[in-house]
């Protein structure tokens, strides 16, 4: 496919963000792909909160050309409420993950897509620039502030309504920057993006957001107006100048920078997508549509699905899809991966192993005491409540804890309550979705789906089961058909 005439500029839209340039063919959750014969390849890059993963995918199938590449980096966590990561450290993961994954594929690359975690919030000064770290969605120190716009009742109606979800510490990344100038008032900002705009922007030079991230940032409107809110943004002491044009994830931002490409190893002026939030990139990988449900077992665990019409709760997500005009509704469970990777390491690690002996440990955990014993363990002991791990949609600050401790008690029962714990949350989360309890298909994806097939959560009974790989990454390509 020529990438000649390959847009360099944004579409044109009004100064308020509204309008999404989207292509007709992603309106209502039924997608449409690639025909057959369709032959493209593309650079797809997915900003996680432990890694970039890279990988070059070939468009019709979505599938890798070579495995994907890695880069790990670990967020700066201080104290249990800050959760960033230096702006270089995020760049030199990026760079080092797409001139691997390039390098390897050994094929023509077309284009450039991202998919990111989100919010993430980057704020830039005029020479456009990071001033501060990027604060992602798991910092919690604008939790006063989430604090006290819940407690006023009215006030938090209103912003339910003008938002879609709850004013979330770390989940809505204008009370972070609302944080942020208050931690540092002498912070001189000239622009406000999400990661995957300051990607493209490093990338191409154009800056923009993404319906989705739109939505987490707690100032768009996006069911009527479709534009930022010049109250909100007041509120949270943000100046409308600094937000970028809102736009669809599949937009084309513009064509690679020369700098880039040299460094990449890619062609220069080949186009670059927006891209949008890491959930959404994996329901376009699985050609979800309604009566679908994507979950995705990770450090929490994450319950997503279309909802038309889109209806705001204080106990869910509800947005943009991030490409067309559909919405989701999404839930966490917080009894995930994180809670027993914390088991492993209370009860089943030892500092006397070396590194061979751990990781021999860890699969014993994993695949014998996790998957074997544990799911068949009865036990007294009760994990209550059911919070282990943290939850996106917490305001409060939380703990858990084990019940029915004994001297009798041993390290499976733990584990076992644990597990119980995990179905408990899915029960309270797959309700507070708020779609009903009959699903078509179910799309199984992250680290830890295979343990969620074991548990034969009865929600799922009658519907069919689908393991989903590497599906934030894969739905990259969807940007391109």
């Amino acid at each position: 496919m020529s990438t000649q005439g390959a847009s360099n500029t944004l579409p044109e839209q009004s100064a308020n963000g509204k309008g999404n340039n989207c292509s007709p063919d992603y309106f209502s959750g039924g997608l449409q792909f690639p025909l057959a014969g369709f032959v493209m390849h593309i650079l797809a890059i997915d900003v996680g909160t432990s890694a970039v993963k890279a990988a070059v995918l070939d468009v019709a199938s979505a599938e890798a050309v070579i495995e994907p590449v890695h880069c790990s980096y670990s967020l700066d966590r201080p104290d249990r409420d800050t959760a960033t990561i230096p702006p270089d450290r995020l760049w030199n993961a990026v760079a080092e993950a797409a001139t691997r994954a390039a390098a390897s594929a050994k094929v023509a690359v077309e284009g450039v897509g991202l998919s990111c975690m989100t919010p993430a919030l980057v704020l830039l000064g005029r020479n456009d620039e990071p001033v501060a770290p990027i604060w992602t969605h798991f910092d919690r120190r604008s939790r006063p502030l989430a604090q006290k716009l819940a407690n006023d009742a009215e006030r938090c109606r209103e912003f339910l309504e003008h938002a879609c979800n709850p004013p979330l510490p770390g989940g809505m990344s204008a009370l972070s920057a609302c944080r942020q100038l208050e931690l540092k008032p002498g912070l001189l900002v000239a622009s406000y993006l999400h990661a995957n705009g300051w990607l493209g922007l490093k990338l191409t030079g154009e800056r923009a957001i993404d319906t989705a991230g739109a939505c987490f940032t707690g100032l768009y409107e996006p069911r009527r107006t479709k534009s930022w809110s010049a109250t909100w943004c007041e509120y949270f002491g943000i100046e409308l100048g600094w937000l970028p044009k809102v736009v669809c994830g599949s937009t084309t931002l513009g064509g690679l920078r020369q700098e880039i490409a040299s460094a990449w190893k890619l062609p220069a002026g080949i186009p670059v997508k927006l891209g949008t939030a890491d959930t959404s990139s994996a329901m376009l990988a699985a050609g979800m549509k309604a009566g679908d449900l994507l979950h995705v077992v990770g450090t929490t665990q994450v319950l997503a699905a279309f909802a038309d019409p889109p209806m705001p709760h204080m106990r869910r997500l509800c947005r943009p899809l991030g490409i067309g005009d559909a919405f989701i509704h999404v839930t966490h469970n917080p009894v995930g991966g994180e809670a027993l990777s914390w088991l492993f390491s209370l009860c089943f690690d030892s500092p006397l192993f070396d590194e061979q002996e751990r990781d021999q440990a860890k699969r014993h955990f994993f695949e014998t005491v996790v998957k074997e014993q544990a799911l068949h363990h009865e036990t007294e002991v009760v994990l209550d409540p059911p919070f282990l791990g943290g939850d996106r949609l917490e305001i409060a600050d939380k703990s858990a804890a084990f019940r029915n401790l004994k001297l009798a008690t041993g390290k499976l029962d733990l584990v076992a309550a644990v597990l119980a714990g995990m179905r408990r949350g899915h029960t309270e989360a797959h309700t507070n979705l708020g779609l009903g309890s009959t699903w078509r298909r179910i799309f199984l994806t992250g680290g830890g789906a295979d343990v969620v097939e074991r548990l034969q959560l009865q929600e799922y009974a009658g519907a069919e089961l689908h393991t989903l790989k590497e599906g934030s990454l894969r739905g990259v390509a969807r940007l391109f058909g």
